[in-house]
């Protein structure tokens, strides 16, 4: 069913369901293009689970509202991953040897890669000054001991993920693990060690109808991302939120293509919304549906007109890293890729460092460097090493000219992405980019070098080598289609609406067309 490594699980809580046209269903369907839905206990959500059955494709499931009165079933995720589904704490509570039979069942070909249970949470005692786990005495009644189990669960906020060690004969909590490794180990094989890790809605504006796609293979969840119901539908629309998105509905129109045909100056005449309003809706949405960009301003490309410049791309071990220990530069000049890998010596920084240094002033001193996000990040971090590991380097890499793609599309306003994420895999693949499919990320690429430093078990270095050029060759591919993407100006990129009875480029019924006409 999808192109993607692994399999993708979506995790839906009613209130992201209930309510919603069809059309915004549809969208998240055709976006995410999951394997499997999950729709959020604990509660029973009935006509929550029969508008999901309809609305998507894949199998869903409803832990509650499991009628073959099993305390636990195995869910399939995808053609050969499978994860155990447990009605409630309470069927758990009365049965845990079930669990543990569908876990360990000689039967099946494999073990589900996690446990799914909506009514694990964690309470937080002030007085006490400690977190508890409820369900802790159930889970390690229930779970094997000398391995680690995941638990997945709708009650606790997505990004939550923690590793809790259990007594097997009490649950009583021995140990938490607050920042787990990707691939982490268990306290003991007399300990029921259980990695928790949320899926359900997180805190904030809107967060009742957040939503959580989860990247899972044989090796168990690789990563959660979130995301808001508002970025699908009219509502991924800049300029267009709930009350708006009512007001059209009314109008009979709930999706980007209605509303492309809808014109200009029936748009206005919305409240808040006016002629500039609706201009700017009208080219967002054809950029969403057509998946094609679209440049707001004139303002050139960064290092555009010259030689193209170096796609670069850094992993670490961290967030915080102790070593940079991949730096892949990309040359769309001669459609060349360069990795710097640091596999030999993982205790020192420098050789790295050194090697990309040697090679950019030896031999490409004159090109300039181009990154996603790279300010935030990549940048930071390699001005920072430089500075502590090659010093004698510093006053050459400050004079690199250095570009950042994502800062100047996003922060500075240059252009609409058709990515629903801005992303750098979710932008280029609304784009069209396909990569080589690693089923790596960013997190499981800091995890697995972390493995390495911990106990010198070597890595796929082809794979990981191939994640970061995945990168870099992505981060030319969207530079250049936004290079070739229409200007602000562009009569010939009008929507269907403004295309009937057009004016001539730079008018506007009469009027001069400013900036904030796009």
């Amino acid at each position: 069913m999808t192109s993607h490594a692994g399999a993708r699980l979506l995790a839906l809580p009613p209130s992201a369901v209930l309510g919603r046209p069809a059309e915004i269903l549809a969208d998240v369907d055709a976006t995410l293009e999951p394997d499997a839905i999950w729709l959020l206990g604990p509660e029973r959500e009935a006509r929550a689970f029969a508008q999901t059955r309809q609305a998507f494709d894949a199998p869903a499931f409803h832990p509650p509202l499991e009628t073959n009165g099993e305390v636990v079933s195995r869910q399939p995720i995808g053609t050969e991953l499978e994860v155990a589904v447990v009605r409630s704490l309470r069927a758990l509570r009365a049965s845990p040897a079930d669990v543990s039979s569908v876990l360990s069942d000689p039967r099946s070909r494999s073990s589900p890669i996690a446990v799914v249970c909506d009514d694990v949470t964690t309470t937080t005692r002030p007085t006490a000054l400690e977190t508890a786990l409820e369900g802790a005495a159930e889970l390690a009644a229930a779970l094997p001991t000398g391995r680690v189990t995941t638990v997945l669960s709708g009650s606790i906020p997505a990004g939550y993920d923690e590793l809790w060690h259990l007594e097997a004969e009490t649950g009583t909590v021995r140990a938490v693990e607050h920042e787990p490794q990707l691939e982490c180990e268990p306290a003991g094989d007399d300990c029921v060690s259980v990695r928790v890790r949320g899926i359900g809605p997180v805190e904030g504006y809107g967060g009742s109808a957040s939503l959580a796609v989860l990247e899972v293979d044989e090796t168990g969840v690789a990563a959660v991302d979130t995301s808001e119901t508002s970025n699908f539908g009219l509502e991924a629309v800049s300029g267009i939120g709930p009350k708006t998105a009512e007001r059209l509905a009314n109008d009979e129109v709930t999706t980007r293509a209605e509303l492309l045909e809808t014109p200009i100056d029936e748009l206005a005449d919305y409240p808040g919304v006016g002629r500039d309003g609706a201009r700017r809706m009208h080219r967002h949405a054809t950029v969403l549906e057509t998946g094609e960009p679209r440049r707001l301003t004139d303002e050139s490309l960064p290092a555009e007109g010259g030689r193209p410049p170096l796609c670069l791309d850094i992993e670490t071990d961290g967030l915080s890293p102790t070593i940079l220990w991949q730096i892949g530069v990309y040359d769309p000049a001669d459609d060349s890729y360069r990795a710097f890998v640091e596999c030999d010596e993982p205790d020192d920084p420098a050789p790295v460092l050194e090697a990309l240094c040697d090679w950019l002033f030896a031999s490409h001193s004159d090109r300039a460097l181009l990154t996603w996000n790279g300010w935030r990040f990549d940048y930071r971090h390699l001005g920072a090493f430089v500075a502590r590991h090659v010093p004698y380097y510093v006053e050459e890499w400050e004079s690199v000219p250095k570009f950042d793609l994502y800062d100047w599309a996003v922060r500075e306003g240059h252009a609409l992405l058709p990515g629903r994420t801005n992303k750098l895999e979710d932008v280029a693949g609304a784009l069209g980019y396909e990569g080589t499919g690693t089923g790596l990320d960013g997190a499981r690429t800091a995890a697995a070098y972390q493995r390495f430093l911990r106990t010198g078990e070597e890595l796929d270095w082809g794979r990981h080598e191939a994640y970061c050029e995945d990168d870099c060759r992505a981060l030319w591919h969207v530079y250049e289609r936004l290079r070739d993407a229409p200007r602000a100006a562009d009569p010939s990129d009008a929507s269907p609406a403004e295309a009937e009875g057009a004016t001539p480029a730079g008018t506007t019924g009469g009027e001069q067309t400013g900036l904030g006409d796009f």
